[in-house]
């Protein structure tokens, strides 16, 4: 068992993507065991999906259960989903038998086509499902774009188990509680906790450190949700991007959404436009500067998006 824990700390996969005839290219994956039976495969890249990173810019993780594997979301193509899978067999012989979309973004379930096969089962909320099932097809088009085609062709592989807003299922002797969060950070957002180890995998709910995207979210109704996560006192959090950390992590987020949403409501009643608005963001915010790598390049949009949803809310929306 220590053998293979150390196998599951160094393995590395290499993939070949191979749409349109793009070379070999390697993702530096290791598995980091946060919790007996619990891996987090974390990509250190703190931007969008781009050419350069080839796609692998979220956070994935693995469940060793008696019955099998869970699999909590499959990275933004096929071939890092395969990267993924060589991960997984690198630290248990079991297969994987459930995989979890947590929203549906691109990057969380565009190798979905990698651990498609008899008797695995993708989990996500009736949302999630209905729109890999409808615009699917468009998120593999808009990451090739991004990517310049280097996450080639990824099949879109539509959830076929819809779970409610809080269940608890048995997997393989592991005690997992789905909670659905609604639109979060984006639509149909689903959260898993592992009650046992105190671990939650939050996906895009939770940023470590990376600026959390806010284009597609409810604001007030992540900062509702982040308050609710934050009262499971876990242990271990892994966020969908950034280290994996605790509770303070959930805190962070918070906090960002909660002063950003403030200056910007602030600014709103006085008239401001979202781009007069922007430089006391940077000035009254510039504190998560050290935290958010990315901060400067991304805030001027966390500003307009915010914005839009502040004015929305002051017409009773």
């Amino acid at each position: 068992m220590q053998a293979r824990h150390a196998l599951s700390r160094c393995v590395a996969g290499m993939l070949l993507i191979g749409a349109a005839g793009i070379a070999a290219a390697e993702f530096p994956m290791q598995a980091q065991e946060v919790a007996p039976g619990i891996h987090a495969v974390v990509t250190p890249v703190r931007d969008f999906p781009t050419p350069e990173n080839r796609g692998w810019n979220s956070n994935t993780v693995f469940v060793v259960t008696n019955a099998g594997v869970l699999q909590f979301d499959t990275g933004s193509s096929r071939a890092i989903g395969a990267g993924l899978r060589e991960v997984v067999a690198g630290v248990t012989d079991r297969p994987v038998r459930w995989v979890v979309n947590s929203h549906a973004h691109g990057d969380h379930w565009l190798g979905n086509g990698a651990f498609a096969g008899e008797g695995v089962d993708f989990i996500a909320t009736q949302v999630v499902r209905d729109i890999i099932a409808n615009d699917g097809a468009e998120w593999v088009r808009r990451f090739a774009n991004l990517t310049d085609g280097a996450t080639g062709e990824s099949a879109v592989v539509v959830p076929n188990v819809v779970v409610g807003e809080h269940e608890r299922r048995d997997l393989g002797g592991v005690a997992v509680e789905f909670i659905g969060v609604g639109r979060s950070h984006s639509p149909g957002d689903m959260v898993a906790w592992l009650p046992e180890s105190r671990v939650l995998l939050a996906a895009d709910v939770v940023y470590s450190d990376r600026l959390p995207a806010v284009f597609d979210a409810d604001i007030r109704h992540w900062i509702e949700t982040l308050n609710r996560l934050e009262a499971l006192e876990p242990l271990v959090v892994v966020p969908g991007h950034g280290e994996v950390s605790d509770v303070a992590s959930i805190r962070l987020t918070r906090e960002f959404l909660e002063r950003l949403w403030g200056v910007v409501e602030e600014g709103q009643a006085d008239g401001k436009t979202d781009f007069e608005i922007l430089p006391e963001v940077r000035e009254r915010l510039a504190d998560f500067r050290e935290r958010y790598p990315d901060f400067d390049r991304n805030i001027g949009a966390a500003v307009s998006h915010a914005y839009l949803q502040v004015e929305r809310a002051a017409f009773g929306g």
